[in-house]
């Protein structure tokens, strides 16, 4: 739920073109005693030089309260409009404070990284990461969720996995359209 929430999917439908998909999946456990994590903005793979519209988005769902003494996710206000000889420094940040169940967005050109802990509990979250239709993901999801596995998720989440063309004819298998691949049998 947390993968194509109906919220989340209308701002990346605001962002990208159609048929975007998951570039990568993970949670985030930030343990008591943890140093900040180096400052880092999540599309920086894609070597296109900066400033430049955003490739991908980046959301991180608080499963635990987020606050600057538990590893808050630190933001660089602004640094997603960036050129690509600008580098940003710990004194530049904010803490992305927020309760449990709570969603940050934001472009994949945006300078950020977790905080430090400096609690004695742990503090979770799950990330996810989107890419423009265009672009290829960080997970190869193809090889990674087996078949009969991707045939019970809801087609939204097989369409951002990759089981969809950016037209004309990106991503299709045998000329087709690669939802046929999971009409297939396996033998």
């Amino acid at each position: 739920d947390l993968i194509d929430h109906p919220r989340l999917l209308a701002l990346l439908d605001h962002l990208f073109e159609p048929n975007y998909l998951l570039s990568q999946t993970q949670a985030i456990n930030i343990k008591p005693g943890e140093d900040p994590q180096q400052l880092h903005f999540d599309d920086s793979f894609y070597k296109v030089p900066r400033p430049r519209p955003a490739l991908a988005a980046s959301i991180i769902w608080a499963i635990d309260d987020f606050t600057p003494e538990n590893g808050a996710t630190m933001i660089v206000p602004k640094s997603h409009l960036w050129d690509s000889q600008t580098l940003p420094t710990q004194d530049q940040t904010i803490p992305c404070t927020m309760p449990a169940g709570s969603m940050v967005f934001f472009l994949g050109t945006l300078w950020h990284g977790g905080g430090a802990n400096r609690t004695q509990q742990d503090r979770l979250a799950f990330t996810n990461q989107y890419c423009a239709p265009w672009l290829r993901q960080q997970e190869n999801y193809f090889l990674e969720v087996p078949r009969d596995v991707t045939r019970t998720l809801r087609p939204t989440i097989q369409s951002l996995m990759g089981y969809s063309v950016y037209p004309p004819f990106m991503g299709m298998v045998d000329s087709m359209h690669p939802k046929r691949v999971l009409e297939k049998e396996e033998g």
